[in-house]
């Protein structure tokens, strides 16, 4: 980094990017004018604080709703382990089918981005599953500066779909999205599951993979 850069003096991330926290507040404010009525009305007001969160939370749960369904308990775990909270399937999710990604957008991201030479004799296995971790490993940035140089709000398919086939990469909801997707196209469907990991107590705070080859459940995660 150049020093003018390294050496600028820090403000806290918020204040860092600009007035957007105040606009939120007041928005909030103007959608939830009586606090006592919201949280008379919605349960996870018991776990926030002010408007600007319960603003939050309520865009939140309005997306989970229709998700609902496919909760899994899931097994205990020692403290801290990444653990599936829900398991969404690639194919029946809505979301990630308006990724409109197909097969030769497939073939190209594994040439272009991944720097696979040969794509043509492309079989799925556990073997290229192994192959195509590594490979996005190297090759894709883990990142959330795409968070930073555009609005705040979560990312339109077609910018998931734009930064992965450019190979800009970014945060896990981004990455791996896509790669649960590029897998389903690939052939590693129908099983390959988007996952909402629960971490230290934190539901929803990381998104994975699963995938089920041949009987057998492989967790994956590249971002």
């Amino acid at each position: 980094l150049p020093d003018v850069v390294l050496y600028r003096e820090k403000q806290q991330f918020a204040d860092g990017v600009g007035n957007w926290v105040s606009d939120i507040q007041k928005h909030a404010m103007k959608i939830f004018p009586d606090m006592d009525a919201v949280c008379a009305e919605q349960s996870f007001c018991n776990f926030v604080l002010g408007t600007e969160s319960v603003g939050y939370e309520s865009l939140v749960e309005s997306r989970k709703e229709r998700r609902r369904k496919h909760t899994i308990p899931g097994k205990v775990v020692p403290p801290g382990s990444p653990q599936p909270h829900r398991w969404f399937s690639v194919r029946s999710d809505p979301d990630l089918r308006r990724m409109n990604l197909s097969y030769e957008d497939a073939e190209k991201f594994l040439r272009d981005v991944l720097r696979w030479p040969d794509t043509k004799d492309f079989r799925p296995s556990r073997a290229t599953l192994d192959s195509l971790i590594v490979s996005m490993l190297e090759c894709v940035p883990f990142h959330n500066l795409t968070l930073l140089t555009r609005e705040r709000r979560p990312p339109t398919m077609d910018e998931i779909k734009q930064d992965m086939m450019s190979g800009i990469g970014g945060p896990c909801s981004v990455v791996n999205s896509f790669f649960a997707t590029l897998l389903d196209v690939l052939g590693f469907g129908p099983n390959v599951y988007l996952l909402s990991c629960e971490i230290n107590g934190r539901c929803d705070c990381h998104v994975a993979v699963l995938v089920q080859i041949k009987g057998l459940r492989y967790f994956v995660d590249v971002a």
